[in-house]
């Protein structure tokens, strides 16, 4: 007899080994998920995603862990979880995730059986669905791919593993352990049909997800589920309070802020200024948002989806174009959102709730988003000059309130714009400066002011991220004017602001973000943060409207009424192509409302529609081919054709025979175990069902019960034998077919 060769399986202490493999992949996804959320605990993550790696290259160490311990770890997280709600409410999701984080290491590490993996999964799931939801990031399709066909196999072993008491109980020793031996032993027991099933299943889960997608209403996550929000904060230069130096330091960060679909390039007709928020008082090298300003009556508040015009700033009928700009601000950044002029109207994608300051022309949200924001602006309008407010003009051509107006604090707008709230010593010397400056004349436009201010900064002055002369005694930013020869934008605009004041002109810083970048992938402009930046904007008595001057050194004129053509580089190579890909996102996904469903809908059908047609025609030019065929078959082009259709047909048929042969080619060529040849495979499926239809044989019908026993012979012969050919098995299956198609007689 030959010597029966045993088939390669997984052993149970295989297959629990594989779980936890799948386990931690699958907990390092979910908290990768994670970070992308503001949870104010990255160092959790961070420690979390060092336990598992651990845990998943050391696994002896962590089954060391005594039972008892895990006993005592439970009341401890609880213990933690408990204190962290405690010390956060009302601030719901962030301590709900940062235990989910904890059980999911928690999880990781205990002991599991068929529950517990389960939990497990589902945890994971959570993560990523929840961090997915709240971020709309492009990476969240990339975690779900991933986490799909992992949360798929981890079920498949949970399925092999669940056969009994026996099985469940059991506990993996880890003693002879190796990752390269079990992705060997995975290797060899691989079948394709399970692989092949586990794509169909993939594919149907992905299709349906994508269906329900586009037939779900469309809806607001965060206001549908209140306390689905995460409190972010702001990146410090653009905040109601910025610092010397806070802007600057934004600058060595080369994320994207803010995306903006153009209607075209031509478009941007000048150097394009994304003004965001102003800043009206001053204190001590730091400029904020007065209280005033922060409040009613200045501020207004309320649900809305779109916004007029300011008053006074409206784009007139015969300049309406129709044209909108896609702004796609990213999360994190700040609550106020960029605006650079007038517009005819701006527009959200659903309800929501807006503060807006028509005096100052700002907009904001009412927190700092966690995801990428979408607005859309018609008919945007570039100007280096605004419309001042009638509270403003009234307040600045009254001559007894600018000469009440206190030197130090107290002010309230709108004259916190001449607010000058330093010692008398700085005040001489701004003083002085002034007198050098402008001389004598005393009746001069804010325009003409502000070149010569201008001019004087960047001729004396030089940009640098590393400023000098701010660390004396006094106020740092009239110590940088005396002592000072380097420094960044803030302390341009900064020292702008208090000489314009000390003349009399209200002025006021703006931070926001100048210039960007061309993306040519996909035509669309890229705003980084590297690109934010302070300037100026002083009131002009004369035309009654705030004038834009940008005194750091650079591209932009002195002249602040001169506007410089667009000037802005084009980005393209693998940078530019991720940012294309993130754009399609947020145009195909995160701007997905029910406009884009109905017009989806539309050209779906309008697409079968054709697709029905072309199919059709097809199915009538190849009629009329057959026909002409027949017609005429000895004809030359007929011929050729015929003879190309049996030339495949027969290329066909003999790939056909040979299958055999090929595939076991192809097994050797990947190194697949003998003991798989696919021959003794395809020997016992035969096997299989020819045992099955003996017991359906009558005990009498002697010559179908020989002949059944000599097949199971030769079967047994294939599959536990020496090696054959596929030649030589080929004759064996086709008796086997043969007999298979035969009927029992009852």
């Amino acid at each position: 007899m030959s010597k029966r060769i045993k088939q390669v399986r997984l052993t149970t202490e295989d297959l629990h080994q594989l779980k936890w493999l799948i386990g931690a992949w699958l907990t390092l996804l979910a908290l990768w998920a994670m970070s992308a959320l503001d949870l104010q605990s990255d160092w959790l993550l961070l420690l979390g995603a060092m336990a598992v790696c651990g845990a998943f290259l050391q696994p002896r160490r962590v089954v060391a862990i005594p039972t008892s311990a895990w006993r005592l770890v439970g009341p401890v997280m609880l213990l933690v979880i408990l204190a962290d709600f405690a010390l956060n409410l009302p601030n719901f999701l962030p301590p709900l995730m940062r235990m989910v984080v904890l059980l999911l290491v928690y999880r990781i590490f205990a002991p599991r059986r068929r529950r517990e993996d389960l939990q497990l999964l589902l945890l994971c799931l959570l993560c990523v669905v929840v961090a997915g939801a709240l971020t709309v990031s492009l990476l969240f399709a990339v975690q779900i791919l991933l986490f799909t066909p992992a949360a798929m196999a981890l079920l498949f072993v949970i399925c092999l593993l669940d056969q009994g008491p026996e099985v469940a109980g059991f506990q993996p020793s880890w003693q002879q352990f190796s990752w390269r031996r079990l992705a060997r032993r995975v290797w060899w027991v691989v079948d394709l049909r399970v692989l092949a099933l586990g794509g169909v299943l993939f594919a149907v889960v992905v299709g349906i997800s994508m269906t329900l997608f586009v037939l779900m209403p469309r809806f607001n996550l965060e206001q549908a589920i209140p306390f689905l929000q995460i409190q972010t904060k702001p990146r410090s230069g653009l905040s109601e309070y910025v610092e010397l130096g806070s802007v600057s330091a934004i600058g060595e960060d080369r994320s994207v802020a803010l995306r903006i679909d153009v209607p075209s390039l031509d478009a941007l007709e000048s150097t394009p200024y994304w003004r965001m928020l102003v800043l009206d008082q001053y204190r001590s090298g730091a400029f904020g948002l007065s209280e005033a300003l922060q409040g009613r009556p200045f501020r207004e508040y309320a649900k809305r989806r779109e916004l007029p015009a300011w008053a006074g700033w409206e784009v007139p009928t015969k300049q309406r174009k129709a044209a909108y700009w896609t702004f796609y601000f990213e999360g994190g950044v700040s609550r106020y959102l960029p605006l650079p002029g007038a517009f005819h109207a701006l527009r959200f994608t659903a309800i929501q709730d807006v503060e807006w300051q028509p005096d100052l022309h700002l907009v904001s949200l009412d927190s700092v988003q966690q995801s990428v924001f979408s607005y859309q602006v018609e008919d945007l309008q570039w100007a280096a000059r605004a419309p001042a407010a009638q509270a403003e003009i009234d307040a600045y051509s009254s001559n007894s309130g600018a000469a009440e107006m206190p030197g130090d604090a107290g002010a309230v707008y709108p004259f916190t714009a001449l607010e000058l709230a330093i010692d008398a010593g700085d005040r001489a010397r701004l003083q002085h400066l002034n007198r050098d400056l402008i001389g004598a004349e005393s009746d001069m436009s804010a325009a003409h002011y502000s070149q010569l201010v201008t001019n004087y900064l960047r001729q004396n002055f030089r940009y640098s991220l590393s400023p000098n002369g701010t660390d004396g005694r006094g106020d740092p930013v009239v110590g940088w004017l005396t002592n000072g020869s380097r420094g960044h934008c803030e302390l341009f605009a900064a020292s702008f602001v208090l000489l314009a004041r000390d003349a009399g002109y209200p002025a006021r810083m703006v931070v926001g973000f100048v210039g960007g970048g061309w993306n040519t992938v996909e035509a669309f402009f890229v705003v980084r943060n590297s690109d934010a930046h302070a300037w100026v904007e002083i009131y002009d008595a004369q035309s009654q409207e705030w004038l834009r001057v940008d005194p750091t050194p650079g591209d932009s004129p002195i002249d602040p009424d001169v506007s410089m053509p667009a000037n802005f580089g084009f980005e393209s190579g693998w940078t530019a192509w991720l940012d294309s890909l993130r754009m399609q996102w947020y145009r195909r996904i995160v701007n997905f409302d029910q406009m884009d469903q109905l017009e989806m809908a539309t050209t779906m059908m309008d697409t079968g529609d054709a697709f029905l047609k072309e199919i059709t025609a097809h199915l009538r030019r190849f009629g009329a081919q057959i026909r002409g065929w027949f017609a005429q078959p000895l004809s030359r082009g007929n011929l050729i054709r015929g003879a190309l259709a049996a030339g495949v047909g027969l290329s066909a048929f003999y790939c056909w025979c040979a299958r055999y042969w090929l595939l076991n080619l192809l097994f050797r060529l990947l190194k697949r175990p003998q003991v798989l040849d696919l021959v003794r495979r395809q020997a016992t499926r035969y096997l299989r069902r020819v045992r099955g239809k003996e017991q359906l044989l009558k005990a009498g019908d002697v010559a179908q019960v020989k002949r059944c026993r000599k097949l199971c012979a030769e079967l047994e012969a294939l599959r536990f034998g020496p090696q054959v050919s596929a030649q030589r098995a080929k004759f064996v299956f086709a008796e086997a077919r043969r007999f298979l198609r035969r009927r029992v007689k009852r």
